[in-house]
């Protein structure tokens, strides 16, 4: 692939997704962030400002927001709409993902995860490593599925949602926008929007 990429982000979440990046063969990887000038160290090279990134945007191909805040996610992502820059979609080779499933741009897969068939994971989400969402379920924007999640069939995920590690949920449970679950935490019934699940 003799593509350029430009990644917002130049942070831990960065350091996996420039990875997922050299996997799939992108020739040039280059990251942008407003804090630029603070980063010491960071294993990929970080070209400057959103603003340079506006004014250079000609010189890439695709566009990705590598942010774990899932409302700054949002924004970037926003922000990139705004000036018609190409947004992909970064899936690591060694994840599992349904050819009849489908991933809105934005989105992120990281190794080992493993999306099942008839699942919609939404604009903007993050799947992180070794999650499990199976059959039917539906990921709302700006999720974030943290390492190790387990999500039976037909779950529904809501908008800026963001569960813990290790999070299990039972089969048909509906969580609600914007809430947020405990490490480990074991979901046997629907959650309301705008909580704070812990067990």
């Amino acid at each position: 692939m003799n593509k350029r990429l430009a990644i917002i982000g130049a942070g831990g979440h960065g350091k996996v997704v420039g990875e997922i990046a050299l996997l799939n063969k992108y020739a040039v990887i280059d990251f942008f962030d407003d804090r630029s000038n603070e980063i010491k160290e960071f294993s990929f090279t970080i070209k400057g400002t959103l603003d340079f990134l506006k004014n250079n945007k000609k010189n890439y191909d695709d566009f990705f927001v590598a942010i774990g805040d899932n409302q700054i996610r949002s924004d970037k992502i926003k922000w990139l709409k705004k000036y018609k820059m190409n947004i992909v979609s970064l899936v690591h080779p060694k994840s599992t993902i349904s050819k009849f499933s489908s991933l809105g741009i934005g989105t992120c897969v990281m190794a080992n995860a493993v999306v099942n068939p008839g699942t919609l994971v939404k604009e903007g989400v993050i799947v992180n490593t070794s999650t499990s969402i199976d059959h039917d379920c539906i990921i709302e924007d700006f999720a974030h599925i943290s390492p190790n999640c387990s999500l039976s069939g037909s779950v529904k995920i809501g908008k800026f949602t963001h569960l813990g590690t290790a999070t299990s949920v039972h089969p048909g449970i509906h969580i609600g926008k914007n809430v947020k679950t405990g490490i480990g935490s074991r979901i046997f019934k629907n959650v309301l929007n705008d909580t704070t699940f812990k067990n």
